[in-house]
């Protein structure tokens, strides 16, 4: 008699394992690589536009164009990760954006440079999702949160990686051969992925399998488990993964009405602030009488911050829930607001403090989005999340260029990033609600508190 093994409750029970820990570590390179890319062209930005006379509101074209990829990659990406694989996906997605990354070397024209923005941001925008999705399915339920955040920070050591490069390159070579390096360092680690990173078992065992994939999760479980013994006859399935993959209507169906909006206007507004801040603190910080190396280096500084706080994030989602998300926001917009006044060092110190309050907070529904959708939509909801976002990070660097080329007063230009982080903050919270009512009990298999 055939034996059902149930491999999303069989990582869900386990132990952090090397399976688990190598998907961690891989994803998370592929997200360094990301990283890297998305820092190197904020910091180079003062450089080319002074070389290129162009001005803020001309270039902030090409921050939005890279988002603009960005949305159409999280989606058709994500689509095509629920039906050929997250692997396969993020191999793909990874070849595209490293090739964008390269052809900047070669550009020497606004248009140019903003069309290969949106090339790369297709291959970033498949990516991101796909990484986080897979980091996601392979985690166990206790600590799951913990476990993305960790993950994702490679996105941040890459931003920190890309600052620092920058600051002593600058100077020394100009800004091309960034590119050239956020192109060789990318194809290492697609083959890395591609000779060590297993496929999401999950998604393996909520489809009909064949037989080399049946042998692919008898050995992921013994990797995994060692404890249980697979027989020849066992299937493998995977509770929760109901529903055709591809559906987009799937995002909306039961408890997820209400959830699905609200993360995606949660992302929306979140994501307005993080990359008005994101792709111009190098040029706030040349207007504060900085130099552009020594902008790129206090920029590598900051995400250093950035990425702690986003570690953090992840142990306070599971230890406290998503509602403390609210918290931040509303601290981070007090910290925007008092910024804009002051001079050198303490301007230097509420910056700081503004990205990692932003940016712990918006980790949260990166966490939060892959663990509400199951598995036969787990990569699309994740993507469809991530490119709402994107419609945000398309509006925030114009918005920022715009102001900064009516030479507002700086505590103006950052008191209008407050207006976003306040129905960030009401989101979040409406967020929280959804997610301690209706998931948290299930994913703690227990009743919930009287005061979820």
């Amino acid at each position: 008699m055939a034996v059902d093994i149930d491999v999303g409750q069989l990582i869900d029970d386990s132990k952090l394992n090397r399976v688990s820990l190598s998907v961690i570590l891989l994803c998370g390179l592929i997200m360094l690589m990301d990283g890297y890319d998305y820092t190197i062209i904020t910091v180079a930005a003062p450089v080319i536009m002074k070389e290129w006379g162009v001005g803020s509101g001309a270039f902030s074209w090409v921050f939005s164009a890279a988002f603009f990829g960005y949305l159409i990659g999280a989606v058709g990406f994500g689509i095509l990760s629920d039906r050929i694989g997250r692997k396969r996906t993020l191999i793909l997605a990874s070849c595209v954006f490293s090739t964008g990354t390269l052809l900047v070397y070669f550009c020497h024209s606004l248009e140019i440079l903003i069309a290969i923005r949106v090339f790369t941001g297709i291959g970033i925008g498949g990516a991101v999702p796909c990484a986080i999705t897979l980091t996601s399915e392979y985690s166990p339920l206790k600590g799951r949160g913990k476990y993305v955040s960790i993950m994702y920070s490679g996105f941040l050591i890459g931003i920190v990686l890309g600052g620092y490069l920058a600051g002593y390159m600058l100077g020394r070579l100009g800004w091309r051969p960034l590119f050239l390096v956020g192109f060789f360092a990318p194809l290492l680690a697609i083959v890395l992925v591609g000779l060590k990173l297993p496929e999401s078992a999950r998604w393996l065992a909520a489809r009909r399998q064949t037989e080399k994939e049946r042998r692919t999760l008898s050995y992921l479980v013994g990797r995994m488990r060692p404890d249980i013994v697979v027989g020849d006859d066992a299937r493998f399935v995977s509770a929760g993964s109901g529903g055709k993959s591809g559906a987009l209507r799937e995002l909306f169906a039961g408890r997820l009405r209400w959830v699905t909006p609200v993360l995606w206007g949660y992302y929306l507004v979140s994501s307005i602030a993080v990359f008005f801040i994101g792709s111009w603190s190098p040029q706030l910080l040349v207007l504060k009488g900085f130099g552009a190396s020594t902008a790129a280096y206090i920029t590598g500084s900051i995400n250093i911050l950035i990425a702690a706080g986003c570690l953090l994030s992840g142990f306070y989602f599971d230890r406290f829930g998503f509602r403390r998300g609210a918290l931040l926001h509303g601290l981070a917009a007090a910290a925007v607001l008092v910024t804009g006044g002051l001079e050198s060092t303490a301007f230097v110190i509420l910056l700081m403090a503004s990205g990692f309050f932003i940016n712990s907070a918006h980790m949260d529904v990166t966490i939060l989005a892959p663990i509400v959708y199951p598995p036969g939509c787990r990569n699309k909801g994740a993507g469809a999340a991530v490119a709402a976002g994107r419609i945000g990070a398309i509006v925030g660097p114009p918005i920022g260029g715009y102001l900064l080329d009516t030479r507002l007063p700086m505590e103006t230009l950052l008191g209008v990033v407050a207006i976003p982080l306040g129905i960030a903050a009401l989101l979040c919270y409406l967020a929280g609600r959804q997610y301690d009512f209706h998931f948290a009990p299930l994913y703690a298999r227990k009743p919930p508190s009287d005061g979820a």
